[in-house]
């Protein structure tokens, strides 16, 4: 497996993706969604995916969370943030360093 690097999202939010390099994989439905996720998986060490790809597939997702490869990164997409990917990112640090540490406290 290579260290590649994967985008899946819409159409708009893998234009600048793709001119920068990355793969990117188009996924508007579950099952564009559920065979792009199969692919990166395959060949990309690092899956950025945007929040509407992520909100399809959650649970197929959070298959890879205790496997070391591929990473997968959920991010905003071009219709804005839903605030998931830092809540996300948040869950994310909570359980690699145990609290917390980039939330402030409330």
């Amino acid at each position: 497996m290579g260290m590649t690097i994967g985008v899946l999202g819409d159409k708009e939010s893998l234009l600048s993706f793709r001119s920068a390099g990355f793969e990117g994989l188009r996924c508007d439905t579950r099952k564009e969604a559920l065979d792009a996720l199969s692919r990166a998986a395959n060949s990309c060490g690092v899956i950025y995916v945007t929040e509407e790809v992520y909100k399809l597939i959650p649970d197929e997702i959070r298959g890879y969370d205790e496997k070391p490869v591929p990473a997968i990164i959920p991010i905003p997409g071009t219709r804005g943030s839903s605030g998931l990917s830092l809540e996300l990112l948040y869950e994310s640090v909570e359980k690699a360093v145990g609290s917390n540490i980039l939330k402030a406290d409330e």
